[in-house]
């Protein structure tokens, strides 16, 4: 019984040392969705954004790298001069962030990067009169990434929280991606 009792204890020690005493490494993954606009050469709509990647902090826990896939799915629905669109956007991006403001677990997170975009659909006819047939839409597009945000991230903690009402994405041709997002990091051990 004696015996039974020390394994006992010793266990409980053990799993309430690694369930509290845990240090997190400095990667994590990122979740993140929102809402948006794009607008292209081709297209332009409304619609959702779900983004998900790998993240490393680079410099004392206020520099970090991101590199990450984008998808949005967007229709024209809500634009009213906007013909019938429906269309994927795909982009792979790599972003730097930097805390600019930190007080305590709360910051004031600037971004930038870099992306490639693919964006596929297709544009129907109502709307626009002078067409008869559908048009099949696929843009390819290598730009820039700006974001600006809030994040939290309590010290010791696994999960980091972040809302970016500002982020844009842009190229030197007629494309632009701007969405509001809502963000999740989940430190991994």
């Amino acid at each position: 019984m004696n015996k039974l009792l020390i394994t006992f204890t010793f266990l409980l020690l053990t799993s309430w040392s690694i369930c509290y005493g845990q240090e997190f490494s400095k990667s994590s993954l990122k979740y993140a969705t929102g809402i948006g606009a794009s607008m292209g050469k081709n297209a332009e709509g409304l619609g959702l954004v779900f983004s998900v990647g790998y993240q490393r902090e680079i410099w004392k826990d206020r520099l970090r790298l991101n590199p990450n896939m984008s998808f949005g799915y967007y229709s024209g629905k809500g634009i009213s001069d906007a013909p019938d669109v429906y269309f994927n956007s795909v982009s792979l991006q790599t972003n730097l962030y930097v805390d600019a403001v930190r007080f305590k677990a709360f910051s004031l997170v600037l971004g930038t990067g870099a992306l490639v975009n693919n964006s596929r659909g297709l544009k129907g006819t109502g709307g626009d009169p002078g067409r008869s047939s559908s048009v099949y839409i696929n843009d390819v597009h290598a730009g820039g990434y700006f974001g600006a945000g809030f994040r939290i991230s309590p010290p010791g903690k696994r999960i980091a929280l972040e809302l970016m009402p500002i982020n844009i994405n842009t190229d030197t041709q007629d494309f632009l991606e701007a969405n509001f997002r809502i963000g999740l990091d989940v430190k991994l051990n």
